[in-house]
């Protein structure tokens, strides 16, 4: 008598409650805003060959303050349960990135 077939068990699904942050949602849109403020900044100061208005380096500044409260705001995601973690990673690198950048901007604006 040949043996019995095994039963093949039907792979099941694992539904978990995943969700983006808010919080990192919020950080990678502060970081998209801040690389086309400098994006924007320079461009026209490219275009106008240096000669800005000192009004520019207020969006510098504001884009900067962004960063700081980007980071703050990715950080804080990344310690939420059950969300998915690229966008905070992401938004935290393009932040810190963006912020050594105006940092940079900035102090080579006052060197040269």
């Amino acid at each position: 008598m040949p043996k019995p077939k095994k039963i093949k068990k039907k792979k099941s699904f694992m539904f978990t409650t995943k969700h983006q942050s808010e919080n990192g949602v919020l950080s990678c849109v502060i970081a998209v805003v801040s690389l086309l403020a400098m994006i924007s900044c320079i461009i026209f100061s490219f275009t106008h060959r240096g000669e800005v208005p000192g009004k520019l380096g207020g969006v510098g500044m504001f884009a900067a303050i962004g960063n700081i409260i980007g980071i703050v705001a990715a950080s804080i995601s990344l310690k939420e349960r059950d969300i998915f973690i690229w966008v905070p990673r992401i938004a935290l690198i393009v932040n810190i990135v963006l912020f050594l950048l105006w940092g940079l901007l900035v102090f080579s604006g006052m060197v040269f």
